[in-house]
């Protein structure tokens, strides 16, 4: 345990007060931790689908060089539409 953190022993009488505050603290912290993880997850999730989308355009190229134009913009396109959902949903949920 850190030095400047002291053990808080346990049946300690604590006024009302601040067993609130602590617990509007607490309740805090879990809903930021979800939030945080909401964002973390849909990142990650919309990383992958962008990931998913680049590598289906490279092979389609490969497969029919005369559409690279339009699987670029396709491709980026989407990868631009995930990113403004992802940005979205960040700046509702934060």
């Amino acid at each position: 345990m850190p030095r400047d953190l002291i053990p808080r022993p346990r049946n300690v009488p604590v006024r009302r007060e601040t067993a609130r505050a602590l617990q509007r603290v607490a309740e805090r912290t879990r809903v930021e931790q979800a939030a945080v993880r909401a964002t973390s997850a849909l990142a990650e999730f919309s990383m992958s689908e962008v990931a998913f989308l680049k590598r289906t355009q490279r092979e389609l190229e490969l497969a029919v060089p005369d559409a690279g134009e339009a699987l670029n913009l396709i491709a980026n396109t989407a990868a631009m539409a995930i990113a403004r959902r992802v940005h979205q949903f960040g700046e509702e949920i934060g």
